[in-house]
């Protein structure tokens, strides 16, 4: 075998002439922007297109946007929800690996019909299961696959084009939403904060409506979420909820429910037969 043949087998791979002793350049398969020489020593590093800068960028900017967007307008059971992704569910069993592949498909369908196809996703199942993990997890795979953003049609000077726009995705813990909605009243600052929250949920790309029916029966509330499901009738949702459907036309009666059916079918995920994961890891 030839040195460039051995070089080739060590994973390298030619990539022009040294521009010193006009030998082959070699690059690392690995790292492609690296080229050298193994007769001179000459060395350089491929720099990226400005072009491909000003891409990086943008994406980067979009990115910062989106998690500002959802760090400053969502209502949070646990600061740690934030974190949760597909990267850190570890699924223990086939049942839960089977949850996650769905989700993760669900997930990409969502993010390809951003701007088209509403969808309505239930996630289903006892406390403990995983299923706000899941629907967290799911919203970072849009936020990721949809590159942070959606095409927006704007009018520029005398005709339309589609410009990029970060996408706008919400997280709302329903027991704690509405127990801000009832401390606003009284408090502010609990009212601003109440109002920019309420604002995001009716208007925002996505809404993860979490823990729904872990609130207090209360008509009052059922009225809330009546008039947000009005707004949100045609627009993405993703519900987490201990309650079967039978349980929730019960607490929500069939107007609400009939808008959430209207584009949930085949986005439901059920989480029967998965483990509670506090009671596991509290040894019980």
């Amino acid at each position: 075998m030839d040195i460039s043949g051995l070089k080739t087998r060590f994973g390298f791979l030619q990539s022009g002439t040294c521009p010193q002793c006009g030998a082959p350049l070699y690059h690392p398969k690995t790292c492609p922007h690296v080229h050298g020489c193994f007769e001179c020593g000459y060395t350089s590093i491929a720099t990226k297109s400005q072009e491909e800068r000003l891409r990086e960028i943008q994406l980067q900017n979009r990115k910062d946007e989106a998690l500002n967007y959802l760090r400053n307008t969502s209502c949070f059971g646990s600061p740690k929800v934030f974190n949760y992704n597909f990267g850190n569910y570890s699924p223990i069993d086939e049942k839960e690996a089977q949850v996650r592949n769905k989700a993760l498909n669900m997930a990409d369908k969502l993010a390809k019909g951003i701007k088209n196809d509403p969808m309505h996703i239930f996630l289903q199942g006892g406390t403990g299961r995983g299923k706000t993990h899941i629907a967290m997890a799911m919203m970072y795979e849009v936020l990721h696959e949809s590159d942070y953003s959606k095409a927006v049609k704007k009018r520029v000077g005398d005709k339309y084009e589609y410009k990029q726009t970060p996408l706008a995705v919400t997280f709302v813990n329903w027991s704690r939403f509405m127990t801000l909605k009832q401390e606003s009243i009284r408090d502010d600052d609990k009212a601003s904060q109440f109002t920019l929250i309420n604002t995001s949920l009716q208007t925002a790309d996505i809404a993860i409506i979490d823990d729904l029916g872990k609130e207090s029966n209360n008509d009052w509330y059922f009225q809330t979420f009546d008039e947000l499901m009005e707004i949100r009738e045609d627009q993405h949702i993703i519900i987490t909820t201990n309650l079967e459907g039978e349980d929730l036309i019960k607490r929500y009666g069939d107007r609400s429910m009939s808008r959430l059916r209207k584009h949930a079918r085949g986005n439901f995920i059920s989480f029967a037969g998965i483990q509670d994961h506090r009671m596991l890891k509290e040894g019980k």
